[in-house]
């Protein structure tokens, strides 16, 4: 399977060996073509395109982790400008840079979840167990009920967030981390 996957991987994407990288190749009218239309910001501060940023998400994701990846852009000869190029680079950097940011706040955020989950689902469950005696009454006993399952909840909130959601933020901000640190390759056709 893994060996079919490679294959498949290699087909798709041209393999630079003296790099051991991987080349996204995207093809392009003009330098424009990469930002999104709708950010009035200057280029270097622009935000990536979202159709631009899904083809590159998806074509990382697809590249194992062990070799590096190169975004091959190819434009017309007669679009070359090097301030274009120096701009373009500029935004593809800070727009990683801040997903990668971004992705560092939500881990931060996800800790303190846990620990709100974990200490709130101890107490419920503590509370259900130790101090809520029903002695028949039916009133107490769903009050009782309430609490255990309340505690539950928050115990497989809390479950889920560190054997899942954490595992999702991690592969995410790895996958960020790669394409920040990834080349940028500007290629010319006529």
């Amino acid at each position: 399977m893994r060996k079919k996957r490679i294959s498949q991987i290699q087909k798709q994407y041209r393999f630079e060996k003296e790099t051991n990288s991987y080349l996204i190749e995207v093809s392009l009218d003009d330098y424009d073509d990469i930002y999104n239309d709708w950010d009035p910001s200057p280029f270097k501060r622009r935000f990536i395109e979202d159709e631009f940023n899904e083809f590159i998400l998806s074509s990382a994701d697809d590249i194992p982790s062990k070799n590096n990846m190169i975004i091959a852009l190819y434009l017309p000869e007669s679009k070359k400008d090097i301030e274009k190029e120096k701009a373009v680079q500029q935004a593809y950097e800070n727009y990683y840079l801040y997903a990668i940011e971004k992705e560092e706040r939500g881990w931060a955020n996800l800790r303190k979840k846990n620990a709100f989950y974990f200490v709130f689902s101890m107490i419920l469950l503590w509370l259900g167990y130790f101090y809520l005696d029903t002695s028949g009454n039916i009133f107490l006993d769903v009050i009782r009920e309430g609490t255990f399952i309340g505690g539950w909840v928050f115990l497989w909130e809390f479950i889920t967030n560190v054997f899942i959601t954490r595992r999702e933020f991690q592969s995410g901000l790895k996958l960020y981390k790669r394409l920040y640190i990834s080349e940028i390759r500007f290629v010319y056709v006529d």
